[in-house]
This record gives C-alpha cells, structure tokens and sequence, in this order.
C-alpha cells in the first residue's frame, strides 16, 4: 500500500484520494476505450462504480440508480440490451478485479519510478474531454510530469515505420519552427517517423511526448530504449495501460486515439494508405481536429497514404511550418510579439476566466469557442504565466 500511496508527493493536490485509487484500479481492469465502464463512472463516480460492482449489482438495480442520479435512459440504452451488457462487462472484468492485479501494477511502476495522474489532477489534458465516455481512466508515466502542462499546445506526427531520408528530412524541417513557438511533439515512439519527430523536437530543445500502447515499463520498440530515455528527461513517456501490460494489436489502435486527440493538429508523414498512420489521422477527423499530409515523390509507395488524404480532402497539404500553424488558429500563428498585447483567442479565454476561475467547458460557452480554440488560448495564457491550472480549473495567477 505504501508503494501505491508514494506515486503521488506529499505536495500534490489529488482531487480524493479514495477516487485516485479507485480510478487507478479501474484503469487495471479495464481495456482501453471502454465505454460501458466510462459510462458506470461518470455516473457514479470511480468508487461508488466499483463499489457497485464488486458488489455485483444487478441490472434492475443499475437501472433504477441510473434514474436516481438522472442519466438519460438513451444513454444507457445505447449499449444493447442492458442486461447482456452488464454481464459480458463482467466476464471481461472479473479476472482482473482484484487487489492483487492492482498492487502488482503499483509495484511495477514504483520500480521504474514512474506516476499515475487522473482527472482533475495538475497537468491532466483537457483535451480528453472530448473522448467522453471513451477517454483513459488516468495515464501511468515516466519522466517529468510537470512537463504535462505542455500537452495544451502540441502537435502530433505519425508516419511510417519504414521511414525514407525525406520523410526524417521534413519532420526536422516541420517541427523544429514549431518546437521554437512552444509546441510539443505528440507521437507514439515507433521506429520510423514516430522516433524521427522526437528526436526532431529533442533536438530543437521542445518537449515530447511518446504514447505507449502496454505499459510504461514493457517500452517497444525495445530498439529505441535510449530514445526513450533521453523522451523522459524531456517531457514523458505516458500510457492508459498499467504497467506490465503486453503492447497488442488493438491496444495500438486505441492508443492512436489518444494521440490524434492530444494533438492540436495531426501531421502524416509518408504512409500507406491501410496503415496506424491513416487510422490515427481518421482518430483526429472525427473529433474535429485538423489533419496535415505531407507530399512526397510520386513514385514512392511510401507516401501513397499522404496523397490519397490529400486527393480526397480529408487532409491539408502542409510543406512547412506555417502551414500547420495556420490550420491551428485560422492564420494566426499565435506568436505575441513584446507590447502588442494578447491575439484575440487569449483575450476572450482571459476574460471567460474572469478573476473567480473557470472550467474548461464554462471557459468555451462564455466565450463562444470550440473545445480546441479554447485550449490553445489557455495553452498561450499558460506559457505567458498569466493563468495556472488548478484541481477545479483554471484560474489568474495572483
């Protein structure tokens, strides 16, 4: 228990301390993206969720706290039949619903030093909001968590594994400008151009920030284990999976969608139009974030999933910088030049947040933005040391 108890400081503000660790053991049991269990704790809350089902709840009895706390019965209907969905949740829980599974994986995480963070916590992306029932329990870490504010501005890039000396070439030339204006590299460590667009960051001195799909102390590929490192002291290697678990086929798929959401924009570099590469970019579409496609020789097999993006208008064809900066703001490169004062998107954040504070989601609706604008203009407050994040939300900083 004191392994457990050690992944937070003394210093840090958890929300309650009971929801941490029932969020964590949820994060134990479940596969990541599970709806039906984001369902249960956005209702209920982590611990009265998995109160409820160690206790084995019956469905009736699920249906009438359902009704008691007001969830629309759409909501729950969505699921199928409500009893078949309950019980086939069960089946995929059980075998890991135990203290056991959950101490075992706080063991494992002391051991490589690394954290776990939820919701409502210092440094949690916003952005997840927008994954709904879908998002991650909480993230499990290795490397500087205080480098998670970064997550407010970053930019993802994804790409082939098989990454030609053009493909390596443009994500330098991409992302070292962006790395200069204070966004991070959001990528999922792969070798190829993952591995590229880290190292392009690394080396224009920017955070980033690698996603893994198993857990942070079964890191693949193991081949870029010193990249890994040197990630870690520069920004964070982060998973939704707890540590110990194998990196599989359907955990990478999922973990794609946690990129194409943490990413302001997301940027393909050479891709074959079946690839991760594709399928993240597909992520990012359908949460209405912008997509980027780089060009490349047309007779290079590589690049046939940038060109088909492009043909068929689900992507921009960006060729430098500016170009994914424009798709961001709208032709505003959000840098602030000394004494000219705030851009736009920051003036109406800052007065959203008013000198009582504000949520992410009251900071949109008084302002009339969209979840991303809002974002980028808390992200530009933040660099500026205007605003600072706190447990309810964002607040002036005194």
């Amino acid at each position: 228990m004191q392994q457990t108890i050690s992944l937070v400081s003394e210093s840090e503000s958890v929300p309650d301390v009971v929801d941490y660790f029932a969020t964590l053991a949820w994060s134990v049991i479940c596969e990541p993206g599970d709806a039906f269990a984001g369902q249960l704790i956005s209702a209920f809350g982590p611990a009265r969720a998995l109160e409820l089902e160690i206790s084995r709840t019956s469905p009736h009895g699920y249906l009438d706290l359902f009704n008691e706390v007001g969830t629309d019965p759409l909501e729950v209907q969505k699921f199928g039949k409500f009893e078949k969905t309950i019980l086939d949740a069960r089946e995929r829980w059980l075998p890991r619903m135990n203290l056991k599974s959950v101490f075992v994986a706080c063991e494992r995480l002391a051991g490589v030093g690394g954290w776990f963070v939820i919701e409502g916590m210092q440094g949690w992306p916003l952005a997840f909001a927008d994954l709904e029932h879908h998002s991650p329990r909480g993230l499990w870490g290795i490397g500087d968590k205080e480098s998670l504010a970064e997550l407010g501005r970053s930019v993802a890039f994804v790409g082939s594994r098989m990454a030609t000396t053009y493909g390596e070439s443009a994500c330098q030339e991409l992302i070292q400008p962006l790395a200069e204006r204070g966004y991070s590299i959001v990528s999922g460590g792969a070798y190829g151009i993952d591995a590229a667009a880290h190292r392009a960051a690394l080396s224009a001195a920017g955070k980033t920030f690698a996603l893994m799909a198993g857990g942070v102390d079964r890191l693949y590929p193991s081949g870029n284990r010193e990249l890994f490192k040197t990630i870690a002291s520069n920004g964070a290697l982060l998973s939704e999976m707890p540590p110990g678990a194998e990196p599989t086929k359907w955990r990478f798929l999922q973990r794609n969608r946690l990129i194409a959401t943490l990413g302001q924009a997301t940027v393909v570099v050479e891709a074959n139009p079946r690839s991760g590469a594709v399928s993240t970019a597909n992520r990012a579409r359908e949460l209405g974030r912008p997509i980027a496609a780089v060009p490349g020789p047309i007779n290079t097999p590589g690049s046939d999933g940038c060109h088909q993006l492009i043909r068929n208008g689900e992507a921009e064809l960006v060729t430098c910088a500016e170009d994914i900066l424009e798709l961001i703001v709208g032709g505003s490169t959000l840098t602030i030049e000394a004494g000219s004062g705030l851009g736009a998107l920051e003036t109406r954040v800052l007065d959203a947040i008013g000198f009582s504070g504000a949520t992410l989601g009251s900071i949109q609706t008084l302002a009339g933005l969209t979840s991303s604008e809002a974002q980028i203009g808390l992200a530009s407050l933040s660099l500026m040391g205007i605003i600072e994040q706190d447990s309810v939300g964002w607040r002036r900083k005194s």
